[in-house]
C-alpha cells in the first residue's frame, strides 16, 4: 500500500465543508482534480466520476466510486479501481478547528500497479491532491464570507 495524504485548514465549519464535499453536482464549479460526479451521497451508493489527471493537459479518465463512509460533517470516503491491478480508497475526514475545519484528505493505493510505478510516481500526484485542497478552501470561503 502507498499513502498519498494532505492535511489543511478550512475558514469554514465541518457542516458547511461536508455540504460541499457531498454535492457532487457543483464539483465542476470549484474541483480541479475531480471536476464531474454523478450520484448520491450516501453508503454504498455508487457515483460517476471523471478525474483530471495530474499533468495530464487535460486528459480526463473516468471511473466509478463506491461510498463506503458518509458521516456527515467527519467523514465522506469512498473505493474504486481494480482490485489486486490498482485500487484507491480516496477519503475526506473532518474535525472541528477553531471557528473552522481541519481536513485530512488523502487516499491509500493498493494493487500491482503501485508496485509498478512506485511512491515516487503517486507522490507526484500530490500536487493534485493539495489544488482541490486550495479549491474547496476557497469556495468555502466564498460560502461564510458575508458579501
Amino acid at each position: 500500500m502507498i499513502r498519498l495524504e494532505t492535511e489543511g485548514h478550512l475558514d469554514a465549519p465541518p457542516a458547511t465543508v461536508w455540504q460541499v464535499l457531498t454535492d457532487f453536482a457543483q464539483y465542476p464549479a470549484w474541483n480541479p482534480l475531480l471536476p464531474e460526479a454523478r450520484g448520491e451521497a450516501k453508503p454504498g451508493a455508487r457515483v460517476a466520476m471523471k478525474a483530471s489527471a495530474p499533468g495530464g493537459a487535460g486528459k480526463r479518465f473516468g471511473f466509478t466510486a463506491t461510498l463506503v463512509r458518509c458521516e456527515p460533517g467527519q467523514a465522506l470516503e469512498w473505493t474504486g479501481g481494480v482490485p489486486g491491478v490498482l485500487h484507491g480508497h480516496h477519503y475526506f475526514r473532518l474535525s472541528p478547528e477553531g471557528a473552522g475545519t481541519r481536513l485530512v484528505h488523502g487516499e491509500d493505493f493498493t494493487g500491482l500497479l503501485t508496485v509498478l510505478f512506485g511512491r515516487k510516481r503517486i507522490e507526484g500526484m500530490r500536487r493534485g491532491y493539495e489544488g482541490l485542497n486550495r479549491a474547496l478552501a476557497e469556495h468555502v470561503r466564498t460560502l461564510v464570507t458575508p458579501s
